[in-house]
């Protein structure tokens, strides 16, 4: 049964974190103690901070400046200063890993400088610690009952260290991958938003522009109104038509009916 603190929400895991993680969790087998990595040179740092897992292992900034979670700030800023000089690109010339250990070692050091982010870091390890004591706790209860020796590798002060500094790894790297799916999340949230803006922004501009070719359409026909107004079309009346007169000149005359005679009224009766 596994102890570890898992950061990402469930239906959000990855079938494993990746190649590179597998591989850092074959090939780690020992962790050098603080005194070793204090006494290291320049050219050595530079080789821990890119060795085999060095991007699960400088996660950890701690890590990174050779220090434990239970540092103060004053040790990492004593760290930061000596370990910045060693691995410097001017004190490394000709090294072309020197540049990216330095700018590793600088990143570490802002991250713990800032005393939110100090207790974040310090939390994971802390926990990353905790939970290797409860896994090694629950696996010796299990061979207790089974009437089998309590002796597990934790036992041994490097292995368990070890076993620490992977589970840290490990957390780190869920961290990670969770912010990164967070980040993903804001991102689609804010192209989703732009859009949704660009949309909005495109049908007000069309709005705009049919109420003003509305309006232009509505002060020509204003205009054109006015015009006729004052033209005194208006008082335009109907032409007269002309009345048709009789051969002999008198009103009334009507050609059907002329022709027709006076047979017609018969046809009316």
């Amino acid at each position: 049964m596994s102890h570890a603190v898992t950061l990402v929400p469930k239906g959000m895991e990855q079938p494993s974190i990746d190649i590179e993680m597998e591989a850092f969790m074959a090939q780690v087998q020992q962790v050098q103690s603080l005194a070793d990595i204090a006494a290291m040179s320049g050219v050595d740092h530079i080789a821990r901070l890119h060795r085999p897992g060095a991007k699960y292992f400088n996660m950890n900034p701690f890590e990174v400046l050779g220090l434990t979670h239970t540092a103060s700030q004053e040790d990492v800023k004593q760290a930061y200063r000596k370990l910045s000089v060693k691995v410097h690109p001017d004190k490394n010339a000709g090294n072309e890993r020197a540049q990216s250990a330095f700018e590793m070692v600088k990143a570490a050091q802002e991250r713990l400088e800032d005393e939110e982010r100090l207790n974040f870091c310090v939390r994971i390890c802390s926990a990353a610690q905790e939970a290797v004591e409860r896994k090694v706790a629950s696996q010796k209860k299990k061979l207790r009952k089974e009437g089998e020796s309590e002796a597990v590798p934790e036992d041994d002060p490097d292995r368990m260290s070890v076993s620490v500094k992977v589970m840290i790894c490990r957390m780190f790297a869920e961290f990670e991958q969770r912010k990164k799916a967070l980040e993903k999340q804001d991102a689609d949230a804010k192209k989703k938003a732009q859009a949704e803006l660009a949309e909005r922004e495109f049908l007000d501009a069309l709005k705009k522009k049919e109420e003003k070719m509305w309006e232009k359409s509505r002060q020509k026909r204003v205009n054109g109104w006015r015009a006729w107004e004052s033209s005194g079309g208006h008082k335009t009346k109907m032409p007269k038509m002309k009345e048709e007169r009789r051969a002999d000149g008198t009103s009334g005359y009507n050609q059907h009916n002329e022709e027709q005679g006076a047979g017609y009224k018969k046809d009316w009766r």
